[in-house]
């Protein structure tokens, strides 16, 4: 509580200097408040929602989704054309354009930027570089002070997508030099706002760069306030003393509605809550278990109870922004009687004895038969994070009412709940027997999602298929996916997946939640985006 009275008071003490001149809203900063602090500010080690949120307002890439949109746009690029075979794309670097630290933006520092997530010995290399968006890039080369060219290894038709996200922005290579490693917590982009202070666990300030090369921020100051109560961060919504929040639970959205000082943005979400079965592991390694499973949860239960209606249940592995329009999703229907029978026939196991006795003729004989045993299913696991999220608001109720479900067809479960990271750990490294987790798009690309269906992405500790079932068709399948670069051939390609998926169920879809954002009345040109970035250049004060 006192974290809570401290953070009040400073937010407090902002606003106030922010009002000291009448009339000029422009100096008043906004103040976003989330239930957690950013870890890390360097876009290519960047990998949780609070620090991309933080980036998304300090540095830039090549590309950017459109606001409101997954469409691609130019950004720090003006244009780029792709070779006949999509190996090969050369990007046009936007002239006069520079770092907050007064470094030129050119084809070399865009190169070095790459580089350092493609080789371990490049200058600006950790080893929590996140590699996954330069898997398939073979090299950059630059071909003059505005031109680079990116040769694949194969086609990838969500290279731009994979270009707009926030571990493809673009830091200044002086701030290696000058920070080393503690360039982290010291991010220096090209984008229109620049860090001004971070205090861990508290705010992060930043404020308008007045060279930016696009449109200038409405807002001179941004601060992004760290209250980890979810009460006391509605509090201080209601009071004025924040102008907008995320991470609402969904107990408040009614009263958010109801409030006439605030406005609640509400949008489906690119995203999928999920049980995923441990395939390498009897009984989920048996599709009847999976079934059985499947036909035993109640989504609408667990809609309406976690979500209180702001999600709705999910039918296939795709939300429906990213679904091929010749798609045919299934259901599974609930049916504890088939469920209780599927695990019935689980626990009935022949086993081989050997039985020695005479023939009709006295003589001795020994043959080999099968007898029927019941054997039951050992107590399963399921792994779920305590940490919540837009995707999954109360992870471990969720887990308990998913519990009850499947100890109603017989089943004997313990929920493991640990916090994110432990969380990741456990899950990636296959300790689970179930796992309820969710999945985010960032892209806006369905391959990229599909990632938790991919048996390349089963990679103990690092890969974000955490069923582990190892299938050549949906392999061959997702593969043949990203490599097609027309639209029309991929979605057909995708529909198949999204059939292959339910017929092999290595995972159950729950749920795709609403993205939700409460604002105070006076805020204005804050726009809700289906990637989850928060961009505050737009957003005014009046």
């Amino acid at each position: 509580m006192k974290l809570h009275i401290l953070s009040a008071v400073i937010i407090a003490a902002f606003l106030a200097a922010g009002c000291g001149k009448k009339g000029a809203p422009a100096d008043q900063p906004f103040v976003y408040a989330r239930a957690a602090d950013a870890r890390k500010l360097d876009p290519a080690v960047a990998n949780d929602d609070q620090s991309a949120k933080v980036l998304n307002n300090i540095c830039e890439g090549l590309v950017r989704f459109k606001s409101g949109s997954t469409e691609v746009e130019p950004c720090l690029a003006e244009t780029w054309s792709f070779s006949s075979d999509g190996r090969t794309c050369i990007f046009a670097l936007r002239e006069g354009v520079k770092f907050h630290d007064g470094t030129p933006l050119n084809a070399d520092t865009v190169a070095w930027n790459f580089n350092r997530q493609m080789s371990t010995n490049a200058p600006g290399y950790f080893p929590d570089v996140g590699s996954a968006l330069c898997d398939d890039l073979e090299s950059v080369r630059v071909l003059d002070a505005l031109r680079l060219e990116f040769r694949l290894k194969r086609p990838n038709a969500a290279l731009l997508p994979n270009l707009a996200t926030v571990s493809a922005s673009l830091i200044s290579p002086r701030s290696l030099a000058d920070y080393g490693e503690g360039l982290q917590r010291r991010p220096v982009g090209t984008g229109p706002f620049k860090l001004r202070e971070w205090l861990p666990n508290e705010r992060i300030v930043l404020e308008a760069s007045p060279e930016y090369w696009g449109q200038k921020p409405k807002t001179e100051r941004v601060v992004f306030t760290v209250v980890p109560n979810n009460s006391a961060r509605f509090l201080q919504l209601q009071t004025g003393q924040v102008h907008a929040m995320d991470g609402l639970d969904p107990n408040d959205l009614a009263p958010v509605r109801a409030d006439k000082s605030l406005t609640l943005l509400e949008a489906p979400g690119i995203n999928l809550a999920y049980l995923a079965f441990n395939c390498r592991k009897p009984p989920m390694d048996k599709l009847e278990f999976r079934q059985a499973v499947a036909m035993a949860v109640q989504k609408p239960a667990l809609i309406e109870a976690i979500y209180r209606g702001a999600a709705v249940a999910a039918n296939c592995a795709l939300p429906p922004a990213l679904r091929p329009a010749d798609a045919k999703p299934e259901d599974w229907p609930r049916d504890l009687d088939r469920a209780r029978n599927l695990i019935a026939q689980l626990q009935i196991v022949l086993r081989p004895i050997t039985v020695s006795t005479n023939d009709a003729f006295g003589l001795p004989i020994t043959f080999t038969t099968n007898v029927i045993e019941h054997v039951e299913l050992p107590p399963l696991t399921i792994h779920v994070t305590t940490s919540p999220s837009s995707c999954l608001p109360s992870p471990p109720r969720a887990a308990e009412l998913i519990k009850a479900d499947l100890e109603a067809i017989g089943l004997k479960i313990r929920i493991v709940a640990r916090e994110r990271a432990a969380h990741l750990a456990s899950v990636r490294n296959g300790e689970h027997d179930l796992a309820l987790t969710c999945r985010v798009g960032r892209n806006g690309d369905p391959g990229n999602f599909l990632d938790i269906l991919d048996p390349q992405a089963a990679r103990a500790g690092t890969g974000a298929n955490i069923s582990f079932l190892d299938d050549f068709q949906l392999a061959a399948a997702l593969n043949e996916g990203r490599e097609q670069l027309d639209p029309a051939k991929r979605a057909s390609i995708y529909a198949r997946v999204l059939a292959l998926a339910h017929e092999r169920l290595p995972i159950l879809p729950l749920a795709y939640a609403h993205d939700t954002v409460a604002l105070r009345r006076n805020v204005h040109g804050f726009v809700l985006q289906p990637t989850l970035e928060v961009r505050l250049a737009p957003v005014k004060l009046e």
